[in-house]
């Protein structure tokens, strides 16, 4: 019988350590990981048994904070302010304690309880907070103050929260909301061009006086041409603002119509430095990405003096595009010194003057230099020592070595720990980490960042690294400005998959790791504002189709956070536009970036230009830089994987605009042509 018991009771004790395995672990931390992981899931869905169970067990893990956070947002209706004041002075640098305030006012006004809420009101944040504050004061009686936080919220050209709502209808039945205080915000939501409150700002205009100027704007905003023969009173602010709103939609509808307008309006009213320079880059870009063929002569007759930086730029591929390189060289004088050392124009100067010598050879009939006597100057021998994209075009040109210069900065590993001692938040993002709850890891790190000293800033990107957090680091790395710490900027996450995804989609894999590079830094949460999303940053449609073409189950757009998926649909997608592009990664770079039907449209428009030039005069600035630092971190991710490296393959190299003259000769040589 005893016997018989003895197994009961060992069968018992193993069945309970099946159904409660983190009794069984015998690391501490990772019990209380997990612990922390069942206790938060159960605050979450309300339940605070389990918290009450293991609070006191939990009280050292460095999320604590954390749970104790979630327990008083659960338990609202039974704490006061006092509580919250407690929280707040126990841990001020938490993220959380902002939002516990938030979240505690929030309660307070949906309670109306609008004592306590003025009580705990800190700050006016120009919104939600304190459009409610203005409500308490009203439900308190204090009608003057309440009608003053309604005059300041309402003086606003962006539509305002709800909560402002019951304020500003009850300001209105006081007959506090004037026609003149509607107007002003009519013309606030105008120069903000935030048409839909204008709209509505609109039906509550009665004062005919008012009307006959607004009525003009809306004719304006749908026939912007009006401008040129309509009759403006340019010394009244609001006509200015008229006037200003018609330029805009008249760029787009009649650019040389709004150029002789807008010269014409400039030279007359009184604009503001600020909506002068605003609109004369606006026309002047307009022109130069449309490549217009009077792009030239509209900007040079909106900033015949170069006084805009960018303008000035385009100018240059403008004439780089007609492969004037006479007027390229005129063009970079006007640069600002600091602007015309940049690598991308020391590169075109010395193509320009390369290029002009060699016309004028041609222009007296004699022979050409040969390529590497035409190379062998100071200034490209120097770019083909630095690190990018142009940097790396003169060496392929040279037939040199890339350069890394990779310069690892000595990192004491007690300063490192003295670091994470000092700052309570810094063991919190290891746990977060831990949890792969990378949006807390960050909203820690950017409370802690302000009180840091430089020192401290530039451990930053080593202890992220350390971690693994390597988007942080990359970051990180670019804020200290630790350039040439190739370990922290160009690291190799997920490599196994990089490298079994490229080859199964027959990639080339530092060029799979350098888009991901760009895309995301390697965040594999990593969400755009366009709804891209993970380290490839594919959107939900694109993933789907690239899902279809592989046959890769997919079934919703979270598992792109997911980096097998992410990756694996990614170089997909990769593949695809390698394959409609003919095997060019600079075209299919592009295409990733900006979509294939924009990089058809440039090839229709400028393919026949040498490639660096066609590069360089990508009208979207985005992936311009995009292109460019993709090849060269793919230059850069094969030297460091041993690879061998060239950024360009044979074809493209020879479509260079130094190489293209030689190329012409050897197929004219070919063909037997003089």
């Amino acid at each position: 019988m005893l016997n018989k018991l003895s197994h009961c009771l060992l069968f018992f004790s193993l069945a309970t350590s099946l159904l409660l395995p983190t009794y069984s672990l015998a690391n501490e931390s990772e019990r209380q990981q997990m612990l922390f992981t069942r206790v938060e899931k159960a605050l979450k869905t309300g339940d605070h048994k389990l918290y009450e169970s293991y609070r006191s067990e939990l009280s050292d893990y460095p999320l604590a904070p954390y749970l104790e956070y979630l327990s008083l947002t659960n338990d609202l209706d039974r704490i006061n302010q006092s509580d919250i004041d407690q929280f707040a002075s126990q841990y001020p640098d938490l993220p959380q304690t902002s939002q516990l305030q938030y979240k505690w006012l929030r309660h307070l006004a949906s309670n109306q309880r609008w004592q306590s809420y003025l009580a705990a009101y800190q700050q006016d944040d120009g919104g939600r907070y304190q459009c409610l504050k203005g409500v308490a004061l009203h439900a308190l009686g204090q009608t003057e103050q309440a009608w003053l936080e309604a005059k300041s919220l309402w003086l606003k050209g962006q539509s305002q929260h709800k909560a402002c709502d019951p304020l500003f209808d009850s300001w209105k039945a006081s007959g506090e909301l004037t026609q003149s205080l509607i107007i002003a915000r009519f013309w606030m939501a105008a120069e903000q061009n935030n048409l839909s409150l204008a709209r509505y700002l609109n039906k509550s205009i009665k004062d005919t006086s008012f009307k006959v100027s607004t009525e003009l704007f809306w004719e304006v905003n749908k026939h912007p041409e009006l401008l040129h023969t309509a009759r403006f009173n340019g010394d009244l602010e609001h006509q200015r603002i008229i006037m200003l709103h018609g330029i805009k939609k008249l760029i787009t509808k009649d650019l040389d119509l709004a150029v002789s307008t807008w010269l014409t309006m400039r030279n007359r009213y009184p604009f503001s430095p600020k909506q002068r320079s605003a609109v004369d880059q606006r026309i002047a870009m307009k022109a130069a990405k449309n490549f217009v063929d009077n792009a030239e002569e509209i900007i040079a007759s909106i900033d015949p003096d170069f006084h805009y930086q960018k303008v000035t730029e385009w100018r240059i591929r403008l004439a780089l595009a007609d492969q004037d390189w006479e007027r390229v060289l005129i063009l970079l004088e006007h640069l600002p010194a600091a602007i015309r050392n940049s690598s991308r124009w020391r590169y075109w100067n010395e193509v320009a003057l390369l290029k002009f010598q060699e016309a004028s050879y041609q222009l007296v009939g004699m022979p050409l230099p040969s390529k590497p006597t035409l190379l062998q100057t100071p200034t490209l021998s120097a770019l083909g020592q630095e690190r990018n994209f142009y940097a790396f075009l003169v060496a392929d040109l040279k037939g040199q070595p890339f350069q890394l210069n990779h310069q690892q900065k000595a990192i004491h590993q007690q300063d490192l720990h003295r670091l994470k001692q000092y700052y309570p938040g810094f063991k919190r993002i290891r746990e977060w980490l831990h949890h792969k709850r990378f949006y807390n890891a960050q909203m820690e790190l950017n409370r802690i960042t302000p009180s840091l000293d430089k020192t401290q800033q530039q451990l930053i990107p080593y202890l992220a690294h350390q971690w693994e957090w390597h988007h942080q680091a990359i970051m990180a790395a670019a804020r200290a400005t630790l350039w040439d710490d190739l370990s922290l900027r160009f690291p190799t996450p997920d490599a196994d998959i990089f490298s079994a995804q490229a080859e199964k989609r027959k990639l080339d894999y530092p060029w799979v790791l350098a888009i991901a590079r760009q895309e995301s830094a390697f965040h594999p949460m990593a969400r755009s504002s366009a709804g891209a999303m993970g380290l490839m940053q594919l959107m939900p449609t694109t993933a789907k189709q690239a899902a279809k073409q592989a046959g890769i189950p997919y079934r919703k757009k979270s598992e792109l956070f997911k980096p097998e998926i992410n990756i694996a649909l990614g170089t997909t997608h990769l593949a695809w536009l390698s394959k409609r592009f003919e095997d060019s990664r600079i075209l299919a770079t592009a295409a990733y970036n900006a979509g294939s039907t924009p990089v058809k449209r440039w090839l229709k428009q400028r393919g026949h230009l040498p490639l660096d030039i066609w590069i360089e005069t990508i009208p979207y600035d985005e992936t311009r830089k995009y292109v460019q630092n993709v090849m060269a971190y793919r230059v850069i991710y094969s030297l460091l994987e041993d690879q061998p490296a060239r950024m360009l393959s044979s074809q493209e190299m020879a479509s260079l605009s130094l190489n293209l003259q030689e190329s012409r000769i050897i197929a004219q040589r070919e063909q037997g042509q003089p």
